[in-house]
């Protein structure tokens, strides 16, 4: 299947990102190290990213190969620059979406709620978010010599060796529906808790000295802007070069 959903949280960043498919399946070859590979619906997952470069520091988690069918989460935590000339001024971005096995989709996003993230240079990734009257919870884990260094697009130095990332990731996810108080229950039993050893984790940016742990504050007027119907590329023709949104 073909599931389709925009990370707007990046709608005003450097970077915009587009979920293509995050539950897929692909069919094909392909010759690595002059052996070839072929594979029959094999799970895919596409996205698209354009901009001037990747923030100045995030994690990322995608999986759609829980032990639960018809089941996918994309999940992201950021650091990025504001526009507007803003130079040095960054907040802190998430977003958390989920493909439940009835077809719907939980969007768990900053500006309808909250979304917060703690996670360790290497080998630990841990999300949540409330919003939509749901609250979800991904943990992710991978052994210490797990992941392999690529380069991502950086504003002022091309492509760089900015990130790591690895398809062997520890993952579980856990997906509470709330009361009429905003709340979950204190006996309340998920409505998913899933697992799966194939996760796609990754970090980027940094420097990673230690544990970074933050909370989505989308500051104004950017939490408005995102809601609404907005199509940035037409704006950005009529402004100043200066003021221009890098790679529109």
């Amino acid at each position: 299947c073909c599931c389709c959903c925009c990370c707007s949280a990046a709608a005003a960043a450097p970077l915009l990102l587009q979920v293509l498919m995050a539950e897929g399946s692909a069919s094909g070859w392909l010759n690595w190290g002059g052996q070839r590979y072929e594979f029959t619906n094999a799970p895919a997952y596409a996205e698209k990213n354009w901009g001037g470069g990747f923030p100045s520091k995030w994690i990322w988690v995608q999986c759609n190969t829980f032990d639960v069918a018809g089941l996918s989460v994309t999940a992201v935590g950021a650091r990025r620059q504001l526009l507007l000339g803003l130079q040095g001024v960054e907040e802190d971005v998430g977003m958390l979406g989920v493909h439940l096995p009835d077809g719907s989709f939980l969007e768990l996003v900053p500006w309808a709620g909250e979304v917060e993230w703690s996670a360790d240079p290497w080998g630990r990734w841990w999300l949540r978010a409330r919003a939509s009257g749901y609250e979800a919870v991904l943990e992710a884990t991978c052994a210490a010599d797990a992941g392999t260094v690529l380069r991502a697009p950086t504003s002022d130095n091309g492509l760089a060796p900015h990130c790591k990332d690895t398809f062997f990731g520890n993952c579980r996810l856990r997906v509470w529906k709330l009361d009429s108080q905003g709340r979950v229950p204190a006996s309340a039993v998920p409505i998913v808790d899933a697992h799966s050893s194939t996760a796609a984790l990754e970090v980027g940016g940094g420097p990673w000295w230690g544990p970074w742990s933050a909370k989505a504050r989308m500051l104004e007027p950017f939490r408005s802007l995102v809601q609404l119907p907005i199509d940035v590329g037409a704006i950005s023709r009529t402004l100043p070069d200066l003021l221009k949104p890098p790679g529109l």
